[in-house]
């Protein structure tokens, strides 16, 4: 089978068919441009929804408020996280919106980034609305524990993000239902529901303070 850039030229000749076969590759084509989100403006059309151990889109763990607000409209404003009121700037994404989490003056990094947005995705095309089971597919074994009041996963190949899922166990569970907090198949028909960005490693930590 010949593949893209390659032509063929066939010429009908009597009642026979002479075929000319040229074969040419096309080496032209312009390379694909990669995107520096952490200089990305928000308003561009093709403004980044990736989530990933970084941050979402172009709203980076590490960035300084103040530096993100030139490219990018923010607000101010504060959420509760395990109750404590915590310091945050809602951020303009395109036509979508998340939080970036901070503490501080206006130009301390952001230390979390926090969405609930289905229009953000990972590499492996998982967001809020998509199974357990794309994300454990997609991105590897998943750890299982309950945090930030609600039932999280993670998983292997994804460091530092956090998946809120539609799962509520009996208080009376243990933190993780599941030996060594791997839950293997038995969320796959879960819910994501909300994802953070936090940078924590370590064996199935899934708590984003």
């Amino acid at each position: 089978m010949l593949g893209d850039g390659w032509v063929i030229a066939m010429r009908v000749r009597g009642v026979g068919i002479a075929a000319t076969v040229a074969l040419a590759c096309s080496s032209d084509a312009p390379p694909p441009v990669r995107v520096d989100r952490s200089t990305q403006r928000c308003d561009v059309a093709n403004v980044s929804t990736t989530i990933d151990s970084a941050g979402i889109g172009p709203v980076l763990r590490g960035a300084r408020v103040s530096q993100l607000a030139t490219r990018c409209t923010v607000s101010d404003t504060a959420i509760a996280m395990e109750g404590t009121p915590e310091r945050a700037h809602i951020v303009r994404v395109g036509s979508r919106s998340l939080v970036a989490l901070s503490s501080g003056t206006s130009d301390t990094s952001i230390v979390r980034v926090i969405t609930t947005d289905p229009g953000f995705h990972t590499a492996g095309g998982v967001g809020v609305g998509s199974s357990v089971q794309s994300l454990r597919l997609a991105h590897g074994g998943l750890c299982a524990a309950r945090g930030e009041g609600l039932f999280v996963v993670m998983a292997a190949n994804l460091p530092g993000v956090s998946f809120a899922i539609d799962w509520n166990p009996p208080a009376t569970l243990e933190a993780s239902p599941f030996p060594g907090g791997d839950p293997g198949t038995a969320l796959d028909a879960q819910r994501i529901t909300r994802v953070w960005v936090h940078g924590v490693l370590g064996a199935c930590r899934v708590s984003v303070s």
